[in-house]
């Protein structure tokens, strides 16, 4: 009799798994399944490369716009506002200039002049001239990129031309960005926050 009840016990239990199958497959075959996107490959977690505190040295805008870095890039760009009327006079004069840029992805006023710094030149089409350097809380570089640049504060902006330093904006500007700029540019009388 106890076998008996066994038997039934386990017979009850292989039919009711076998209609939860059926009944999964038959409302999956009921409902059309739209083809979603193709998953992402997923890296373990041991095998990701997590992003560094700090950039050091040479550096891309895509990496500032990532990441942690990412989450004081983007709001600072979409939130400032370009003086247009500035970028039409700079446009001209940003020519053949070359674009050293200074900061530190720890720096306060690097956070927050970096990416205006970014939309006055993608306003003046200029953006892809520009030589992106990070340094570290000492001011330095691996490769030693900050040697003879007299880099003591960040960020700091460098315009030159011809391989000769026209001036440099350094953190922070005394009128705008765009109004300091627009004065080195003209070659009209002007000293950073720092100039002696």
């Amino acid at each position: 009799m106890k076998y008996l009840k066994y038997l039934s016990l386990v017979l009850a239990i292989v039919l009711m798994s076998a209609c939860k199958s059926q009944n999964a497959v038959a409302s999956r075959s009921e409902v059309p399944q739209t083809p979603g996107p193709p998953e992402a490959a997923q890296i373990p977690t041991s095998q990701k490369t997590p992003q560094p505190d700090m950039l050091t040295g040479p550096a891309e805008r895509r990496e500032l716009q990532t990441g942690s870095f990412g989450n004081w890039f983007n709001p600072n760009y979409s939130e400032y506002s370009v003086d247009q009327s500035l970028v039409e006079e700079l446009k001209p004069l940003l020519q053949d200039v070359e674009i050293t840029l200074f900061m530190g992805t720890w720096c306060g006023d690097s956070k927050r002049e970096t990416p205006r710094i970014y939309k006055i030149l993608d306003a003046t089409g200029k953006t892809q001239d520009i030589e992106l350097i990070t340094v570290d809380r000492s001011k330095t570089t691996p490769q030693g990129l900050e040697e003879g640049k007299d880099i003591k504060r960040v960020p700091t902006l460098i315009l030159s031309k011809d391989g000769k330093e026209l001036g440099r904006i350094v953190e922070y500007p005394i009128e705008s960005l765009e109004a300091d700029m627009l004065k080195i540019l003209k070659g009209e009388p002007y000293k950073h926050a720092y100039a002696d």
